[in-house]
């Protein structure tokens, strides 16, 4: 994809400020307005809402966007991100996210929300459609809690997320969590080779990403406990909308909510 060199520093500064999440920014990155504020073709009748490649909440997703269309009396359209994440530089997924929002869809479902973190004035997220636990996986069946790790656990984390940020200051502050070993991890299947190789003693893994093909077969641990006492101990996820669609994201809130409400 082509894209103006402005376009590329702001997506870059975007790309680095995600990368960051949860820690002290200076600057939020600034898109302007001529990048996003396009005009999108008639829909009619249909709600096209997209869906990230590799999702590990893809049926969610999907659920979540039939749902969303039926609530507002609309024909649901799921579109699938067409990216080869593999094949990806350094901006990331974003500028195919920008090029679907202004062409194929009007939010992209699985976006991650971090409690606290202020987003960049293009885009806005809807409420949580859904949330799942983080697990701590352990070697050891004995293993309840977080606090139940020995001095000098090898404790695998899911970087760049909320929960990492808190381990690291647990582990900082002292006290009976300073000699845990935080490892950090980037992807699920990289948790799981290391749990398989024996770098890992045990990991701390969100949930739905034990349903993925790549970590199966489930055979790497003994049993899964609880992170507690972290408090960071759920992710939700969201529709990503532009900052100038404050009507329709109002709508898909409203929609969620009824959803949930008819949910047993």
């Amino acid at each position: 994809m082509n894209l103006p060199s402005t376009m590329r520093r702001c997506l870059s500064a975007f790309g680095v400020w995600t990368l960051l999440a949860g820690q002290a920014i200076a600057q939020v990155p600034f898109v302007p307005a001529e990048f996003y504020n396009t005009i999108r073709p008639d829909f009619g009748n249909r709600l096209p809402l997209c869906v990230l490649p590799d999702s590990a909440t893809l049926e969610q997703d999907r659920q979540a966007a039939r749902s969303i269309a039926r609530m507002l009396l609309l024909e649901p359209d799921i579109v699938e991100i067409d990216a080869d994440m593999g094949m990806l530089d350094e901006l990331g997924i974003w500028p195919v996210i920008f090029e679907e929002l202004a062409e194929s869809c009007v939010g992209v479902l699985g976006v991650q929300i971090i409690p606290g973190e202020v987003a960049p004035d293009w885009m806005t997220l809807s409420q949580p459609y859904f949330e799942a636990p983080y697990v701590l996986l352990t070697r050891d069946p004995a293993v309840e809690t977080l606090a139940d790790l020995p001095a000098g656990t090898r404790l695998g984390v899911p970087l760049y997320t909320p929960i990492d940020t808190e381990v690291m200051t647990m582990i900082a502050a002292g006290g009976e969590f300073s000699e845990l070993r935080r490892l950090p991890y980037d992807r699920p299947e990289l948790m799981t080779e290391l749990m398989r190789n024996g770098e890992f003693d045990a990991a701390i893994v969100w949930s739905p990403h034990l349903d993925l093909a790549q970590v199966q077969p489930l055979d790497f641990f003994a049993s899964q406990a609880s992170v507690a006492p972290l408090r960071q101990d759920t992710r939700a996820v969201a529709v990503l909308m532009r900052t100038q669609d404050q009507m329709l994201r109002t709508m898909i809130d409203q929609a969620i909510d009824a959803a949930g409400a008819q949910t047993p």
